[in-house]
């Protein structure tokens, strides 16, 4: 009755993590937080089968089944967040039809599109906001919007990064896009802080020395996760 697809999209793993710790770091910790991480994992899985399922031509009701669990360990999960902090609420219902944008590549299996990327780049670090105001008021900008920023400054030169690795290997203009955007990056991130610099100076070297090279996708995974800690590390570091 029930079916499971397993989720392949690896590196969604540090969008779950990375933006909800920096805005641990930016307000201070709360058992919330535990729910917060709960609630997005939940709402990973659930969505995950909902685009599984609509992509399907053969549709089987087994997937909406298990997505209706983990839908419901989502409320349970954002529902007590809300009621403590109601600013959320209003972030909650931005991601909607965020979500709905989502729901409509899946649909149309295309899923890899760069639009699709970039919508869900911007959910997970809309999370990363939601994580700031459990500690925090939504009229403390100074404090929620450079976890935003710096969040997704880095995740959308992942975007740029990984179509170079893997789906635009010949592609120049991603190259150069990819390039330029993460020299920027590190541009802007000495304004910022030297710190913030620094942060982003992994990710312009990965992205011009391994561009080219046969690398397998498993070891692409793989050092994006360990440049991934090293964002967290530093800017947790710069946040806190």
């Amino acid at each position: 009755m029930f079916k499971f697809k397993k989720p392949n999209q690896h590196g969604v793993w540090s969008m779950i993590v990375v933006p909800i710790a920096f805005g641990i770091a930016a307000s201070g910790f709360t058992f919330l937080h535990v729910l917060l991480y709960i609630g997005v994992l939940a709402a990973y899985f659930m969505s995950d089968q909902v685009f599984f399922y609509l992509k399907k031509r053969k549709k089987d009701i087994g997937y909406i089944y298990t997505a209706s669990i983990f839908a419901l360990i989502v409320l349970i999960s954002f529902i007590p967040i809300v009621l403590y902090r109601n600013d959320t609420f209003w972030i909650f219902l931005l991601m909607l039809p965020l979500s709905f944008i989502n729901a409509y590549f899946a649909k149309k299996k295309n899923e890899r599109a760069f639009t699709n990327d970039l919508i869900a780049v911007i959910i997970f670090c809309l999370f990363g906001i939601i994580s700031t105001l459990l500690n925090t008021a939504i009229s403390n900008i100074q404090t929620w919007l450079p976890v935003f920023i710096i969040s997704f400054m880095y995740f959308f030169g992942t975007i740029l990064y990984v179509k170079t690795m893997i789906r635009e290997k010949k592609s120049t203009k991603y190259k150069w896009s990819s390039w330029i955007y993460h020299l920027c990056i590190v541009i802007v991130g000495f304004v910022i802080s030297p710190l913030v610099m620094v942060m982003y100076i992994p990710s312009l070297i990965r992205s011009i020395v391994l561009y080219g090279k046969k690398i397998k996708i498993m070891h692409v995974g793989l050092i994006e996760i360990a440049n991934s800690v090293f964002v967290l590390v530093v800017g947790s570091m710069y946040l806190h």
